[in-house]
């Protein structure tokens, strides 16, 4: 293999394992949903059975394509047992859930080994045994509908050659029966539909066109034979008939072709190609909304049929003025490729120009599309490599800062440029624009992350013999890529605590008059630039006294500081190896799990906070910063020091007048503003720098505010709004009291970002 069909093949692989990855994320949450729907209710939700169905379908087809056969056997056997629940009426039991999770969990496992060495191979004794747990399901579930007859089709393993066969009994039951099932086609699904169709086409006409230049090259026969076999099958789901019907007869053709019973020649090669070119004209119609419909189908079908040898009458036998005359007949499909037809003899011209149809033209169907412009055939979506996207990231955080050190030029300063302020104006916009484009690019939803928990309580609460029902709440919330990657962990730690400590048994929660069910909370939300991460259980809630005897016996408290806020309190169970289980199981009680939280969290300079009452439960919310990079900042001046406040933290500013002061009975600075009183922070107090300003009338206070609180921060002078680019403080430097990270301002001097806070809390634990 040359280099680059091994890069072409491994693009391919990258991609597979990338989509197969997100359908086994969608279809554990599915089949869950489906078991809870079906105990509660002890009919089997068609809408989500036929959901699952479609993503093994999905997964199984995308296989086929890259002839990964262990996947293409254990997958077919799972969408048997579906198709079966399908057609019947038998109850969704425990244990056939378990044999599906079993199945998603062994082909999560395959792509692993698959994105390493390109195949599948090395996992046949294990497909073995889920394959062999699917048949004696299958024919357990057969027969007690009644169906024996079906047992043996339904249990048997599909070879290449039956899955290849016109007949594909999974794909032809969708497409006739797809009224039946009421399936509910969404715009996502139509997009997906398109796109991965295009890239199809696009994978069987380049591999044509190679195999018109080495017609023995079997491999690019067989490639796009399946590239055809899956556009066959997608389009047979969505009931998009013409096109399963056009692709079947362009796949028969290649299967003769591969299988060497049909000799490829140019013919055979340009009707290929304008069966191809007539499929991507049917995706763009229904890419535009356009009622389908195919020009010349049946003038295509009618000659691949005969290429194929399917009827009487095979081109084969025929002469160049048959072929020719054939090749017309499909008419502007064929316009694309004409370079390739036979040249004709000038006697047989004029009579091969007669179509037995009109020949398609742009012009008419434009025309007869509703004056509607044809598609351009380009792709909706593309993908791009993540460190790509970091790099950009990175660029447009340089931009930001240059574009700050232009527009804040010494050297200019006091100038009268009317167009250089223009110029700088107008730079700035298109900065702000890149780095919102920059930033989006980046933001994807949290339902994936989400719908993993999903499985994992289900795991946990069967695993704790207790009922738990899980609530999952904005889970279409966008947060940065990195964010995700890093929240994954804590959250789970958070449910395994929630779920084995915080939610009690069934009976001890009958007896004290909750549900027998418990129920757990992911909430996601944005809020003042944050994004909030809620886990919240109804449970017995988090026990102070023990957590205050735990940490005096492991010298964190002292005895006499039994007067704790319940925030400090809790704050406790975020220390390495702390815990208060009684003993230790195989879901919790080791202590590592809560620090997990805190470390990551802390990485991405977010919060955590706990909220717990006795009896009614608790919630751990995860506060972290919107993105990563880019802020809006207010710059402050102290002395000749600048600081930086996120703009979403500040109130308002003023300068206080006499009568606004006041103190408490211990010294404390209290400002009165519109009948509310906030405490001051001098921040030249705080980090020990000489002001400008003592006295409050002279300087300027700014007001700010985290989480309903409220204090003013004294500064000599408010410099200005910009945008901040993120810096992180280094390691050398440790831990800075109420300091976030720092930034590069436009004249290159450095600014410290204030964690507005930990400014408000620091006021607090010295008021209290």
């Amino acid at each position: 293999m040359v280099n680059g069909d091994f890069d072409e093949k491994l693009e391919m692989v990258k991609y597979f394992v990338n989509d197969s990855r997100e359908l086994l994320d969608d279809v554990e949450p599915q089949i869950i949903a489906m078991e809870e729907k079906a105990l509660s209710s002890g009919k089997i939700d068609e809408e989500i059975l036929n959901a699952i169905f479609r993503l093994f379908h999905s997964l199984k087809g995308s296989a086929s394509f890259l002839d990964l056969q262990t996947i293409i056997s254990v997958t077919h056997e799972a969408e048997t047992l579906l198709d079966i629940f399908r057609k019947g009426q038998t109850a969704v039991e425990p244990g056939y859930v378990d044999l599906l999770i079993r199945t998603s969990d062994f082909i999560r496992n395959i792509l692993d080994t698959v994105e390493r060495q390109l195949n599948d191979n090395g996992y046949e004794s294990g497909a073995a045994v889920i394959i062999e747990d699917l048949q004696k399901t299958i024919a357990a579930v057969s027969l007690s509908q009644g169906n024996s007859g079906n047992v043996e089709a339904a249990g048997s393993i599909p070879s290449e050659e039956a899955m290849d066969e016109p007949a594909d009994a999974a794909e032809f039951t969708i497409s006739g029966n797809l009224e039946e099932m009421s399936l509910a086609i969404t715009p996502e699904m139509t997009q997906r539909f398109v796109e991965e169709n295009l890239e199809l086409l696009d994978d069987a006409e380049k591999t044509l066109l190679a195999l018109e230049k080495e017609p023995g090259d079997l491999e690019s026969a067989g490639q796009a034979f399946r590239a055809l076999h899956s556009f066959k099958g997608n389009s047979g789901f969505l009931g998009y008939a013409d096109l399963e019907e056009l692709s079947h007869h362009a796949e028969t053709l290649l299967d003769k072709i591969r299988e060497g019973e049909k000799v490829c020649d140019s013919v055979a090669i340009s009707f290929l190609l304008i069966a191809v070119d007539a499929l991507r004209d049917g995706i763009l119609q229904i890419n535009q909304g356009i009622s389908l419909e195919i020009p010349g189908q049946v003038e295509i079908i009618t000659h691949l049929d005969k290429l194929s040898g399917d009827t009487d009458g095979s081109l084969d036998k025929g002469g160049p003025e048959q072929k020719c005359q054939a090749l017309e007949v499909a008419g502007g499909f064929g316009q694309t490729h004409a370079d390739e037809i036979p040249e004709k003899r000038p006697d047989q011209a004029e009579e091969s120009r007669k179509p037995l149809k009109e020949p398609f033209k742009e012009e008419n169907a434009v025309k007869n599309r509703g004056e509607k412009q044809p598609p351009s055939g380009q792709q909706q979506a593309i993908r791009v490599d993540i460190e790509k996207l970091d790099k950009l990231l990175d660029l447009v955080g340089e931009l930001v800062i240059s574009e700050a050190m232009v527009a804040n030029n010494q050297d200019l300063k006091g100038l009268q440029l009317d167009r250089f302020e223009k110029a700088v104006l107008q730079l700035d916009k298109i900065t702000r624009d890149i780095q919102e484009v920059a930033m989006s690019m980046r933001m994807i939803p949290l339902a994936g992350t989400f719908r993993k928990m999903v499985r994992l309580v289900r795991d946990l609460s069967q695993k704790a013999n207790k009922k738990v029902s899980l609530e999952i709440i904005g889970e279409e919330t966008e947060v940065d890529k990195t964010i995700i990657e890093q929240i994954s962990d804590p959250l789970v730690h958070l449910i395994r605590n929630a779920v084995d400590h915080g939610l009690e048994s069934p009976e001890d929660r009958l007896a004290v008059g909750k549900p027998e069910s418990g129920r757990v909370t992911i909430e996601a939300k944005h809020s003042a630039g944050e994004v909030w991460i809620i886990v919240e259980d109804d449970g017995r809630g988090l026990d102070r006294e023990k957590i205050l005897k735990k940490g005096i016996e492991r010298g964190l408290i002292k005895n006499e500081d039994r007067d704790f806020k319940d925030e400090e309190v809790w704050r406790l169970i975020f220390e390495p190896g702390f815990s208060t289980a009684e003993k230790i199981s195989n879901i919790s009680g080791r202590g590592v799990g809560m620090d997990v939280v805190s470390r990551n969290i802390e990485k991405l300079r977010g919060k955590v906070d706990v909220r717990s009452r006795p009896g009614i439960g608790t919630m751990i919310a995860l506060r972290i910063p919107l993105t990563l990079a880019i802020i809006e900042g207010m710059v402050v001046r102290v002395g000749h020091t600048r600081y930086t406040i996120p703009i979403n933290s500040i109130k308002e500013s003023l300068q206080p007048k006499n009568w606004q002061i006041t103190f408490t009975p211990d010294n404390l600075e209290i400002i009165s503003i519109r009948g509310e009183l906030l405490p001051v922070v001098r921040l030249h107090e705080l980090y020990n720098v000489q002001p400008d300003c003592r006295l409050l009338t002279d300087g300027i206070l700014v007001v700010v505010e985290s989480e309903e609180k409220k204090s003013c921060l004294f500064v000599d002078e408010v410099v200005g709004q910009q945008q901040i680019v993120i810096k992180g403080l280094s390691n050398y430097l440790g831990h800075v009291r109420s300091v976030s990270g720092c930034a590069i301002l436009g004249d290159g001097d450095i600014s410290m970002i204030l964690d507005v806070s930990d400014l408000i809390n620091s006021v607090e634990g010295a008021s209290a």
